[in-house]
């Protein structure tokens, strides 16, 4: 089985985990003088460990399929943590760079008049770098998921 066909199982399973969730939600309790819930409770809590337990063998297999797996002298796990900072700071610098841009609101010439204190284009520069390497890195992981094979 492929790594993407894993990653592709264990986002199934965390949805169908929310599912059931929400169904044993309404399950455990019902309006006085109904006969019985709509569905068993003790079913949908044991399907729910049931999937648990499947999610979590996901993981361990996911995980060390990304700790097995190199690309360019670097672990899966490795590029999977890079990409997740790049693009955590381009997020930022960009943030940044929008609440230092001037807005346009004055109301009256008695309103405060607020400047930027950083070079805003240059900024955004940054920041499109590090979405540039964070997209450029997350293809390499993209092609490795369905090029791994995972016992």
């Amino acid at each position: 089985m492929k790594l993407a066909e894993l990653l592709n199982e264990r986002k199934a399973v965390k949805e169908e985990i929310k599912k059931i969730k929400d169904r044993l939600s309404l399950a455990v309790k019902m309006q006085e003088g109904d006969e019985k819930p709509v569905e068993a409770p003790d079913e949908l809590k044991n399907k729910l460990v049931e999937l648990y337990a499947r999610h979590g063998d996901l993981i361990v297999k996911i995980n060390r399929a990304n700790m097995d797996m190199k690309i360019d002298g670097k672990t899966l796990m490795q590029l999977i943590a890079e990409r997740d900072q790049h693009i955590a700071i381009a997020g930022t610098l960009h943030d940044i760079a929008k609440e230092a841009t001037p807005k346009h609101s004055m109301f009256s010439r008695n309103e405060i008049r607020f400047v930027p204190t950083i070079d805003i284009k240059r900024i955004h520069r940054e920041a499109d770098n590090y979405a540039k390497i964070a997209r450029e890195t997350d293809n390499k992981i993209q092609a490795a998921n369905w090029n791994t094979e995972v016992l």
